[in-house]
């Protein structure tokens, strides 16, 4: 059961996060986003990041793209920054996210294959194979739960080469020392979920995207949704907090 909140809230359901990406782009000024938990805690997210060009990047974001070849589906792209670094290195791209708004940036930036929806209508619509899955920016936490993230992992091989990898961040929750985000982990566990398991909402001006779990999970949270299948994860790197997976064969069918 998720958390609800009383209180009535001044703000309109929509694309915030696309909003914002997409006035970033047109007023070439990067702001932030308010990123709300629905515990009532707030935090911001400097949006900057979304348009970093490649000698900006952290070396986790370096070491993941890497060695990605062929045809790649970057789940999640936001403002399509490994997506271009991608295509020009020779890839086929398509990126990929839920926010219309975010597809439209993408486009605007020159990503040739956007595609703006969930993976699900993707594996409709264009289930031709793909060599590399990406889900970078700690989009690991797309699989949401243990339960859906099963699920996606399985749809994910349903629609890959053989030999295709997966290419993936993520924050390690218990890396945090703060009493708030202990107390979530806490008030998680109590509930019944993986103390990770976060409810969420972006906010830009007086828009608000809708409610959305995301999961932070450890390395070994991670390999933990992997038993009883042929996945495994093949290399591993942390830089702090973060960090980022190749996984193999999970997804060969």
């Amino acid at each position: 059961m998720k958390r609800t909140r009383a209180a009535v809230e001044r703000v309109d359901v929509g694309d915030a996060f696309g909003d914002a990406l997409l006035e970033s782009l047109l007023g070439h000024v990067h702001g932030a986003t308010i990123v709300e938990r629905d515990d009532g805690f707030i935090d911001l997210e400097d949006l900057s990041r979304y348009f970093a060009p490649p000698d900006q990047w952290s070396d986790l974001d370096r070491w993941c793209c890497e060695s990605v070849r062929g045809r790649v589906l970057d789940i999640g792209a936001g403002a399509g920054r490994h997506a271009l670094f991608l295509q020009e290195r020779g890839c086929t791209v398509t990126a990929l996210d839920v926010s219309p708004r975010a597809a439209e940036v993408c486009k605007r930036r020159g990503v040739r294959g956007v595609f703006a929806g969930t993976v699900e209508q993707l594996a409709l619509t264009q289930p031709a194979p793909f060599d590399v899955f990406l889900l970078l920016g700690n989009n690991l936490g797309l699989l949401r739960d243990r339960e859906y993230g099963v699920r996606l992992l399985a749809l994910l091989a349903s629609m890959a080469k053989a030999g295709a990898v997966l290419v993936g961040t993520c924050l390690d929750p218990y890396r945090s020392g703060d009493p708030e985000h202990l107390a979530y982990h806490d008030a998680n566990r109590a509930a019944g979920r993986m103390p990770g398991e976060v409810t969420l909402r972006i906010r830009h001006r007086r828009r608000a995207t809708p409610w959305m779990t995301y999961l932070f999970l450890s390395p070994d949270e991670l390999q933990s949704l992997l038993v009883g299948t042929d996945r495994r994860i093949v290399d591993r790197l942390s830089v702090g907090p973060v960090y980022g997976v190749r996984m193999t064969r999970a997804l060969a069918t």
